[in-house]
């Protein structure tokens, strides 16, 4: 196995894994708001920040799985024009598209590791029930979008080569 597959296996893992994280985080949101709402209505105990914590589980379930479903193809297509090109133009349409979302999410990492980064160093509070600090809860958006850019720039590859491939 050369350098390059086993550099791609171990990030697939890596997304795997991720996405198994984010399945974990979704079920618990899934059985904490019902459970919270059976306590609220026969024992009159309610958690006041599980509203809050299933808002920062959301964000983090969407970056932890987005790479991973990118790799499955699982992403929302709009293919009523492309299904319709031929190969060598549907293969363009994409390096096209997953080229500009490559530069795009390698600028929202840039960014938010910039953004993160400064409200670790100002020690930004919420002002939310929970009051917590604000960089642990958007860390996830420079992980998750560098996890997309590196799997875009993969699939840009991909079609490329499948370019190169018809070109001969």
């Amino acid at each position: 196995m050369n350098v390059t597959r086993q550099t791609g296996a171990i990030f697939d893992s890596v997304n795997s894994a991720l996405a198994g994280v984010a399945t974990v985080l979704l079920v618990l949101v899934a059985l904490a708001i019902p459970v919270n709402v059976l306590l609220r209505y026969s024992l009159g105990i309610s958690f006041a920040g599980l509203f809050e914590l299933t808002e920062f589980s959301l964000l983090w379930i969407t970056f932890l799985g987005a790479a991973w479903l990118l790799r499955k193809d699982g992403h929302v297509n709009i293919d009523l024009v492309i299904t319709r090109l031929e190969p060598r133009s549907r293969i363009l349409a994409n390096i096209v598209t997953f080229s500009i979302s490559t530069i795009l999410f390698g600028i929202i990492t840039w960014y938010g590791v910039k953004v993160t980064l400064q409200d670790f160093q100002t020690n930004f509070i919420l002002g939310t029930v929970l009051e917590p600090p604000k960089w642990p809860v958007e860390a996830i958006i420079p992980i998750g979008s560098f996890l997309l850019f590196i799997q875009l720039l993969r699939k840009t590859y991909g079609h490329l080569v499948s370019w190169k491939a018809l070109s001969h």
